[in-house]
């Protein structure tokens, strides 16, 4: 048998069995699956907001757009990350050992984590210039929300590959 090309960067199986909670289970039990849709719901809410950021900053000559929009997505871009992050831990902790033990957790995990790195950095330093009309600051707006929708892409990516499991590869 093929050993899983991310089988290095698993979480220890002691720590996942210490997070384990048989109570927080059995009470999330009946609600799991309502969890899981809010998850969803929020996750590709957040994405397809993210996603118009970007189209609006790629549009050429829509400073005054892009300004409008940024003020209406930005509170809902937040408050749908928040829903997607709590959910996405109460449905981690639902089954800390199941979920985390599968090969796709850890670099999703990095990716969400580079993921709000580049976000930090690039709020004030590169999309607020970006919305005052600077040529220089909307190339590199542009480039940093390219990057933002490639890691977020990534996230869902890992996020899917990891609810499936690893196919068993035989080798003879």
């Amino acid at each position: 048998m093929m050993s899983h090309p991310f089988a290095f960067m698993r979480l220890p199986y002691a720590v996942l069995i210490a997070l384990d909670s048989r109570m927080y289970h059995y009470w999330m039990q009946p609600v799991h699956y309502l969890v899981r849709i809010v998850h969803i719901i929020s996750m590709s809410g957040f994405f397809g907001i993210d996603m118009i950021f970007g189209a609006a900053l790629f549009r050429r000559n829509g400073h005054a757009a892009l300004a409008a929009i940024t003020r209406l997505i930005v509170p809902w871009l937040h408050t749908l990350f928040a829903v997607a992050m709590l959910s996405g831990v109460g449905l981690f902790f639902y089954d800390p050992v199941h979920i985390g033990s599968r090969g796709y957790l850890t670099p999703k995990l990095l990716l969400i984590a580079l993921a709000l790195a580049l976000a930090a950095f690039c709020h004030r330093r590169v999309y607020m210039p970006a919305l005052g009309g600077g040529p220089a600051g909307m190339l590199r707006a542009r480039a940093a929300a390219g990057l933002s929708l490639l890691l977020w892409s990534g996230v869902i990516v890992m996020s899917c590959l990891n609810s499936e499991g690893v196919p068993k590869v035989f080798l003879r």
